[in-house]
């Protein structure tokens, strides 16, 4: 029963500290790239055609109701106007339904030729976004006996339950089939998402990403690629800093990686910001990706949280009629339409600006 307490007690500083002013933070993915449209806008129809990409975390397992969060997308490329189009829809679930934030945006990216062989892609994300709070399910200090039983208590004073917004965010990324780096800034709208009187906003999220690859050996009509990729994302979010490095193998029908998310020079309140290892394995199977990955928590929560479990699937299906192009250096994608090497009547790809 004190193991359940400590749990509970726990878990109630998490949420509370997520409400607070200058602690919002975002959630974030293990598998950066099996998540594409929700990591940056500029990645909307970054496809042959079109894509629906799914994403399930279930995050420190091993303490009850804690975090759930699921995105789920959909996008087009539309060839004839250079331009992706799609839907994203994001859900956070914090203590079991205590805490919920969620929202649906649209999205948009215009790709263009810099070179013959490098491409821009500007992009945005006008989204609703809804947060409420269910004051029923929370526990309070007063209602924890000596004994640890559980008692009756009033609850809390709430001036809302729920707060509904339109945010944005915006986006630019340059790549090509041999690298690739962007940056996101997202929160554009400023809001009070306060459930007391005092001030609670989501500040705004500066994300960096990026990465590249080797070749081992090239895709050819008779063999598959053989390939390893280099990447990052780094977050920055009012005081929050968060980076994510590591690297892939890609071998047909498999994509093995590993990754570190951590900053380990420097602490930030004494505390030194060394999170986790992430293991992940993906299995290709036609126009299919499914992926698992664990997160193996390295610090003081190690032993207790359980670590993470994510789960992702991406489905490509192509309606452009073009051939498919190479996978590209982005992981867990395509390069999109490889003008270089697929040369479509339609493309105008002698059209850059370099």
């Amino acid at each position: 029963m004190k193991e359940e307490i400590r749990h509970i007690i726990l878990l109630l500083g998490i949420i509370l500290t997520g409400m607070g002013n200058a602690k919002a933070q975002d959630p974030t993915f293990s598998q950066v790239y099996a998540a594409p449209v929700y990591l940056s806008p500029s990645f909307t129809g970054l496809t042959n055609g079109s894509r629906v990409a799914l994403t399930y975390r279930d995050q420190w397992p091993g303490i009850p109701n804690t975090y759930r969060t699921l995105s789920f997308a959909a996008d087009h490329f539309f060839e004839k106007y250079s331009s992706g189009v799609g839907l994203v829809f994001v859900r956070d679930d914090q203590g079991g339904g205590q805490l919920i934030t969620q929202n649906i945006g649209l999205v948009y990216a215009y790709e263009f030729p810099l070179t013959r062989k490098i491409y821009m892609r500007p992009g945005l994300n006008f989204k609703y976004f809804e947060r409420k709070i269910d004051p029923a399910s929370l526990l309070w200090g007063d209602q924890i006996g000596p004994d640890g039983d559980i008692l009756a208590s009033a609850i809390g004073d709430f001036e809302k339950e729920s707060y509904r917004k339109f945010d944005a965010a915006a986006s630019a990324m340059v790549y090509s089939d041999d690298f690739w780096g962007g940056v996101v800034v997202d929160h554009l709208v400023k809001s009070d998402l306060g459930f007391t009187d005092i001030e609670s906003a989501l500040p705004i999220r500066t994300t960096f990403y990026g990465g590249g690859k080797y070749r081992f050996r090239t895709r050819t009509r008779n063999q598959d690629e053989v390939s390893a990729t280099l990447a990052f994302m780094y977050r920055m979010q009012q005081d929050f800093q968060q980076l994510d490095i590591g690297s892939y193998w890609y071998i047909n029908p498999f994509e093995l990686g590993l990754w570190y998310r951590g900053i380990p020079i420097g602490s930030s309140d004494g505390l030194t910001n060394n999170d986790a290892l992430i293991f992940i394995v993906g299995f290709n199977i036609g126009d299919v990706r499914l992926s698992y990955s664990y997160d193996l928590s390295l610090s003081d929560l190690a032993g207790h949280s359980g670590g993470a479990n994510e789960f992702s699937l991406i489905y490509r299906f192509s309606t452009s009629g073009i051939n498919k192009s190479p996978r590209g250096a982005i992981p867990c994608s395509e390069s999109g339409n490889d003008w270089f090497r697929n040369k479509s009547s339609s493309r105008r790809g002698s059209r850059t600006l370099f």
